[in-house]
Parts: structure tokens; sequence; C-alpha cells
């Protein structure tokens, strides 16, 4: 379900992107030097020796895949000089005259405080229907703007901090919109960086002024009908008010642009795109969250954390992938990598099939999905059930492999084929049972029980038997419960031999007690062990011993004719912990 959720993100996603793109709509920068990489690539690589046009263009292109032209007006020293900046005016005036079919934005996040060398070129620019000019209003914390915001029909931006007038921002009638000057950028790292990110702080009008380009420009793409004079109403009737005096002086124009309210005024669509996007990425994260507590419990709290960290700092490189290679291309790689994935699981299946090499299917045995798992351990059964010349050393590897196993899968697989031994090795495997923690039904079906012939099966008991006479507590305790899940009448009879010479052979308490605990698992069809078990009660001097074999007759011995008064009668003459084992009997 998760996945579902996340193509429809991805999907949703690319959709808004394509509805951003339109080859007609294009940003123009006039700036210092712009280094190439920050008109396409939305990994963001700010650096503080970047140039000013560079972080310009970064900010631009972090909100709008609108395609970026650049000028530069330094000089060859690297200063601001008047006649480049005239001619890159020049030069897009005239682009804008031989393209009429395309709208073009201008960003200018320069300042100049003489007018007269650019105001014929500026006049003759605004003439033009297809160009609009978007200039930073200037730091110099005062009324008036700096040149070209100041020009009448030149979009000037105000820098905002918070809610308020950004400290250095100029302010003023001319002021048209507001925009944050206040810019964190983040550069993550790749390993062995011990510092993960770094956020680069950009601040002034200068930055505010590329958020308005961008977004009339994203405007006028999303919405091709637009004239620019529309889209700049649409700006200013969603931009936000500001409680300030300086707003209420009307001197912050417009207010605070606001992205969202912005483009889903120019499109409905925009809105429910938005809407699908973020609800998918929610129920996504939130299906993904339940689905971990559902398998791992408090440890899949820990995994989703360590996987959305994962995401989150894979985010920029997912994105450079998307943009350089587009969600199509992407998809085909995949359907690609799937059908080649497929492709060599035939070859590998048949492979194995008739192969011999019992040594690689052992090793990549446990790396395999179940399906091919299967067919391992199917063929590796058969030739161990056989009379074969590769039989005693391919028993060797299997049993070599499982005593070197410390993973639960490999344990697993490895487990289940030398469980279906004719001679299994079951110390070794209540050994890697119990450290694994694997339930004894699940141990005990792995011995298959119903494909071994009786000689197996009593050989396979005489094993567990072994470990339950010989074997250190844990290891007693957990043969005696896969002994009681094989659920085998043949070990009855070991069973009541033993019982009935305890005295004899003087067995260990704790031996008496899980011989007792595995008739017990019986149940009735161990009915005849009663008169044994009452005999044990009566005369045992040992307490636990009475209740491990009053715990196994309340379980075997339930059709007796004097059941109810035998347990009466222990109610009367016994005490705890003895009566322990009636704590559940009603």
């Amino acid at each position: 379900m998760p996945l579902i959720f996340l193509s429809v993100f991805a999907f949703s996603f690319h959709l808004k992107e394509e509805i951003l793109k339109n080859d007609s709509v294009k940003i123009f920068i006039i700036d210092s030097k712009i280094d190439k990489v920050f008109l396409n690539s939305p990994a963001l690589k700010i650096r503080p020796e970047s140039s000013h046009g560079s972080k310009i263009a970064a900010v631009i292109r972090s909100q709008s895949r609108t395609e970026i032209k650049s000028f530069s007006a330094e000089n060859i020293i690297g200063r601001i000089d008047k006649k480049y900046y005239l001619a890159a005016l020049r030069e897009i005036k005239n682009y804008a005259v031989l393209h009429p079919e395309e709208k073009i934005v201008v960003n200018i996040s320069l300042g100049f405080e003489e007018s007269e060398f650019q105001r014929q070129i500026i006049a003759e620019i605004n003439k033009l229907s297809n160009i609009i000019l978007v200039a930073a209003a200037g730091n110099n914390n005062r009324e008036q703007l700096s040149y070209p915001a100041r020009f009448e029909n030149v979009i000037a931006a105000a820098a905002l901090e918070g809610k308020e007038k950004m400290p250095a921002s100029n302010y003023g009638k001319d002021i048209d919109f507001a925009a944050s000057g206040v810019i964190e950028i983040t550069q993550r790292h790749h390993l062995p960086a011990l510092n993960f990110s770094r956020k680069y702080k950009l601040t002034g009008t200068s930055f505010a002024a590329p958020q308005v380009s961008a977004l009339i420009a994203d405007l006028l793409s999303l919405n091709p009908e637009l004239r620019i004079k529309n889209a700049l109403r649409i700006i200013r009737d969603t931009s936000q008010k500001l409680e300030t005096p300086l707003f209420k002086e009307e001197k912050l124009g417009a207010g605070k642009i606001d992205r969202f309210r912005a483009l889903s005024k120019a499109s409905p669509y925009y809105f429910w795109l938005q809407l699908v996007i973020y609800s998918s990425l929610i129920l996504t994260t939130v299906l993904f969250f339940y689905l971990c507590w559902q398998r791992y419990s408090i440890s899949g709290i820990f995994i989703f954390l360590i996987v959305s960290a994962t995401i989150f700092l894979l985010q920029p490189f997912l994105l450079l992938l998307y943009y350089q290679f587009g969600l199509l291309n992407i998809f085909f790689f995949i359907l690609s990598l799937g059908t080649v994935y497929a492709v060599f699981l035939k070859m590998l299946k048949n492979y194995l099939k008739n192969s011999s090499n019992f040594s690689l299917m052992l090793k990549i045995g446990p790396h395999l999905n179940k399906q091919l798992q299967a067919q391992i351990s199917k063929k590796i059964t058969r030739i161990l059930t056989e009379d074969n010349v590769n039989k005693q050393q391919l028993q060797k590897a299997v049993v070599s492999s499982l005593r070197q196993s410390y993973s639960q899968k490999k344990i697993n697989f490895y487990l289940k084929i030398a469980a279906a031994f004719k001679k299994p090795p079951t110390a070794l495997i209540i050994k890697k049972t119990l450290n694994s923690k694997i339930p004894a039904a699940a141990a005990a079906s792995k011995f298959n029980l119903e494909q071994k012939n009786k000689k197996e099966q009593f050989i396979l008991i005489a094993e567990l038997l072994a470990v339950i006479f010989n074997n250190n507590y844990p290891e007693k305790k957990k043969a005696a419960e896969i002994a009681a899940a094989l659920n085998s009448d043949l070990i009855l009879i070991p069973l009541k031999n033993n019982l009935q010479k305890r005295k004899k052979l003087q067995l260990n308490d704790s031996v008496l007690y899980f011989l007792l605990d595995i008739v017990g698992g019986s149940g009735e069809r161990a009915a005849d062990f009663s008169p044994l078990l009452k005999e044990i009660i009566a005369q045992s001097d040992n307490s636990w011993l009475k209740f491990h074999a009053l715990q196994a007759y309340l379980a075997v011995g339930v059709k007796d004719s004097d059941y109810q008064e035998f347990i009466e009668k222990v109610k009367g003459k016994e005490k705890e912990p003895v009566l322990l084992a009636l704590k559940d009997y009603s």
C-alpha cells in the first residue's frame, strides 16, 4: 500500500513540474558572472566564494524550472560596469523584439544611484508588452529606492525578515512587492565528511527580487493565457498583508508574496495537484510507520527514523536525478533493472536445476528469494536421502555451514537442510535454534517428521532424549519443547521406560521434569501414563517432581473414571508448589 501512495506522489510531483514548464517563458538575469551549473542544477552548491550572480540564479532555480539566461555586467577586473550593464539591457530588448511570442522576466539585483544613463533603454523596454523588469529596492534603509527599481513600470522588491521589513531594506511608495530577504540554502555533503550539511544564509533585497521573478515566470508558464499585467494582478491580490506601520503607510507595496495562493489562483489544477502531493506523501509516511510498527514493534520506530533520515539526506540527489533524466527515463530504467533481474533469476533457476556445484548452492542459498531457496533445499535434501557418493561430503558441508552461521537468515536456511538428514545433528540444531530464538514449533516443523520412516524417527527421538539427559538446562528445555511439538507417538515408548526406571537409572530431577512435560504435551494420546503419573505424585518426596507429574496428569488423565476424585484428594493432601499445577484447574 505505501508503494501505491508513493507512486501517486511521484506521478503528481511530475505533473506539477510539467505544468510549470513553458518554452515560451524565459528569465534573464543581469548580474555578476554566473557559473553555468546554477542555471540548470537543482542541487544547490552555494559556497562563500560563489558569485553574487550565481547566488541569484540558485534562488531562482530553487523555485522555478523556467529557462534562465544570464548576462554579466562585470568588467575585466570583476566590478559592475555601467557599459556592460547597458549592453545587457540592449541585448535583452533586441531579443524581446525578435521573439514577440515569448514572455520575458528580467531580474536585476543590482542598484545604481544614477538614473540618466539607463533611463532611455529602460523606457524602450517598458514599451514592449512581452517583457517585465524586476529589480531589488536596495539595502540603504531609506525611502528612496535604488535605480532601476525606482523607475516607473519596473517591479521593485523589498526585503522582509519574518513579518517585518528587513532593517537594511529600502522602502517607499515605489515598492510593488515584498519577499523574504533572509534565505538559508542547505548544502549536503557525502561521507566521510563529518559535517553532513552546511547552511549558507543569503540576506538582502538582492535575494527578494529573484523570488518575485521566479513567481511571475511560473504564473506565466502555468497559465499561458495570462498576460504579464494579469500575472502581476494575481500576485498583488494574493499577497499577505503585513501588520506593520510601513505597510499601512503603503510603503511595502502589496505585502509579502504568497507563492502557493498565487499559483492556485492562476490554475485550480495546481491547487489540487499540491493537495494530492502532500496527502500521498503523508499517507505514505503514516502507512510505512504503521508497517514498521506492526512488523518490528519498538525496533520499527528506529527503522522508520533511519529510513526517513536517509531519504531526507538523499533528497537533493533524487531531485538531481529527476531533473537530469526525467520521470519517464527513470521509470524505464527501473523497469529495465526489473527485467534484467527477472531474466537473471530465470537463468539462475535453470542453472541451479542442472548444476551439481553444491558448495556454491550452500554459499548463495541464504541470500536468494524463498522460491530459489526451496529449490536448492529440495535438491540437496534429495541427494542426502539417497545413496550417493557425494552424500557424506555434502553433509559435512551443511553441518559446517550451520555451525559457522550466526545470522537468522543463514541459520534458517541451513537448519532446514540439516534437519532433513536421516541422522540430523540434533544437538547443533537445538543450540542454533536456542541462540537465534527460533520457536520450538518452527524448529520441529523443519524436521518434517512425516517424511521420515520409523527408524529415522527413532534416531531423531533418541538424539533429542540424549540432549535432555546430557546437555545444559536451556538446551534440555529446548529439546523437550521440540520433542513435544513433534507430536510423535513413538516418543511415548522411551518416555514410559525411563519414567518407570527412574530410580534405577538415577535420573536427574530436571531430566524427569522435562520428560513429564513432554508427556503432558502429548495430551490424551498418553492416557496410559495415568497410573504411572499417579504413582509419582503419591510416592515422590520431591514437591517439584509432583508438580510436573500433576501438570502432566491434568492433560492425559481427563478420561479416567476417578479423575475428579483423584484431583480432590491431591487438593486435600498436597501443598504448594504441587498445587500450583491446579491454578488454572476449574
